[in-house]
């Protein structure tokens, strides 16, 4: 049986996860709200939001590179809506393939400039090793990722719901044809939601890379649990994106303690569950297709 101390670590470990896992899928929720594009590159996205912080840091530090390497990757973002929206209006399967396109692409790019082998991103030097917390001993740098995910989430919950920008993209992913109606510019409004979508993804890529080593194949592994997310929340429910961010963290981590290597499956066998009792997820608006 895991100790006290054990327990509330990976506790601990499954919030931080829960909150990076929530900034990924925000960003891929995002686009797919607004645009109805499953954007496969999204993942690669934030895999070159680290690489990027890489190679930045020498010259401008952790924390330049975490203003930097997030626009890098949301001017990429707006480069690739070009291509995305000629599949606007068309069959789904267009703009799947040419985002899955883009994502074998991407990975193969990071090979080219920064090779297969991995890397490690070194943390700000104020938030290395840990600090000792009643019982136990807790990393300082998880510590700041709660504090900057938290920062982030209730900064896209207030440009979402408090500003005028935010009710175009709420009403262009309701009624796209009523916003042009009122003289909005569809095309540049679907084009800086993708760049925010990826650049939220590039954030989480930086702040994620001290803690996870980076490799070609880190976005491939942060796209299932972005979709997931999405599929647990509820598509275009921002808090169903926070909620099902947390409730997969927390069932990874805990999943620790008795499977260490079964984080991935509690991951699909939470979102059986919650299909099973909630079809649209946990605050996803009501399909047509129920009844």
């Amino acid at each position: 049986m895991p100790g006290l101390a054990e327990l509330v670590t990976q506790i601990l470990n499954g919030f931080v996860l829960g909150l990076l896992y929530a900034i990924i899928a925000l960003g891929f929720m995002l686009i797919l709200g607004t645009m109805e594009v499953i954007n496969f590159s999204h993942g690669l996205l934030f895999a070159w939001g680290g690489y990027l912080a890489l190679t930045l840091q020498p010259y401008v530090g952790w924390w330049g590179a975490l203003g930097l390497a997030p626009v890098g990757v949301g001017l990429l973002g707006l480069l690739m809506e070009f291509g995305v929206r000629r599949t606007y209006g068309r069959d789904p399967l267009f703009g799947l393939l040419f985002t899955f396109g883009a994502a074998l692409a991407l990975e193969e790019l990071i090979r080219i400039f920064w090779g297969s082998r991995g890397y490690t991103i070194t943390a700000p030097a104020f938030v290395a090793g840990p600090f000792r917390l009643g019982f136990l001993y807790y990393s300082k740098y998880r510590l700041l990722v709660v504090v900057l995910a938290i920062l982030l989430l209730a900064f896209v919950w207030w440009f979402l719901e408090k500003t005028p920008y935010g009710a175009i993209i709420k009403a262009g992913a309701h009624d796209s044809e009523m916003v042009m109606a009122l003289g909005i510019n569809i095309g540049l409004m679907r084009n800086l939601v993708f760049g925010l979508g990826t650049a939220m993804a590039g954030i989480a890529g930086v702040v994620a890379s001290p803690m996870w080593s980076l490799k070609p194949t880190v976005g491939a592994e942060a796209l299932m649990p972005a979709f997931i997310i999405v599929v647990i929340g509820g598509i275009g429910s921002f808090w169903g994106a926070v909620a099902g961010g947390l409730l997969v963290g927390m069932a990874s981590g805990l999943s620790n303690l008795v499977i260490p290597r079964g984080s991935i499956l509690v991951m699909y066998l939470l979102m059986v569950v919650v299909l099973l009792w909630r079809p649209r997820g946990l605050m996803g608006q009501k399909s047509i297709l129920e009844l």
